[in-house]
This record gives structure tokens, C-alpha cells and sequence, in this order.
């Protein structure tokens, strides 16, 4: 295409990248350690994601709780996905971001599973790339 480059500009054509094992290292921890169960109460989710793929990626994490649970990300309970954009990632840099976790008086003694998803997206948020999970209990006394 080197004869009409002057004509129609020259383009610039983007590989994939290759597809990996795991992209990410997720950790979480909750402050406090406990959500109180038949009570209005909260917690701070703090989640931190690290890229260890060797390249830069965009990055979006998930996380949510199964249905059934009374627990949510909303003061009713209701909300059970949240989603952050956390933008693009060297290798190497980790992020991280604090999430609010809501309990009501529904909410029963015992301990809710969490799920956290850290996706690699190819060139915008739509299409993703891989992803990388991990589970996560919270307890409720």
C-alpha cells in the first residue's frame, strides 16, 4: 500500500495482544472485619489490583454479590453489581479502590460470598480481552 500513502494517509493497523495465564493479582480486605446481621450497618470493601501481565492494559474491575443475599452496594440492598474503571495499567502498577458494602435488617447471620472480576479490555471497555477472578467471603455476626 506504499504507492497511494500520500493519497489516503497512512494507517495505523493495531495488533491484539497475545492472550496470557493470569493478568492481574487481586487482594481485598474489609474494614471492619464484619458486617452486623438484623441491623442497618456497613463496611468498607477496599480492593487493590495489581497488573502482573508484562504489558500495559485497560483495566475494569467487577464485583458482585449472588441474588438471595441481603446485602448490596446501595443503602437498600438492592444494588449487587458495582464496576470501577481503573484506566490503563503498566506492568508492574497496582491500583486500587474502597467500595462501600450495605447490610439491612434482613440481613442474616452467616457469610456472603463476594466475587471480584478484573478484566483486560482491547482498545475501549467493550471488548474484553481476559479476565482474572477471585472469590471473597464476607461474614455477618
Amino acid at each position: 500500500m506504499g504507492l497511494f500513502d500520500w493519497l489516503v494517509g497512512k494507517r495505523e493497523t493495531r495488533e491484539m495482544p497475545q492472550k496470557s495465564g493470569k493478568p492481574f493479582r487481586i487482594s481485598y480486605k474489609f474494614n471492619p472485619l464484619r458486617l452486623k446481621a438484623h441491623r442497618d450497618s456497613k463496611v468498607t470493601m477496599s480492593v487493590e489490583v495489581e497488573n502482573i501481565s508484562g504489558s500495559k492494559q485497560l483495566v475494569s474491575v467487577d464485583i458482585g454479590f449472588p441474588k438471595g443475599h441481603k446485602a448490596g452496594f446501595d443503602v437498600s440492598s438492592s444494588q449487587k453489581r458495582h464496576e470501577a474503571r481503573l484506566g490503563e495499567m503498566k506492568a508492574g502498577e497496582a491500583k486500587s479502590f474502597s467500595v462501600s458494602v450495605y447490610g439491612s435488617p434482613m440481613t442474616k447471620t452467616g457469610e456472603i460470598p463476594v466475587e471480584i472480576i478484573a478484566y483486560a479490555h482491547y482498545l475501549n471497555y467493550n471488548k474484553v480481552l481476559v479476565q482474572s477472578k477471585k472469590s471473597a467471603m464476607l461474614r455477618v455476626i
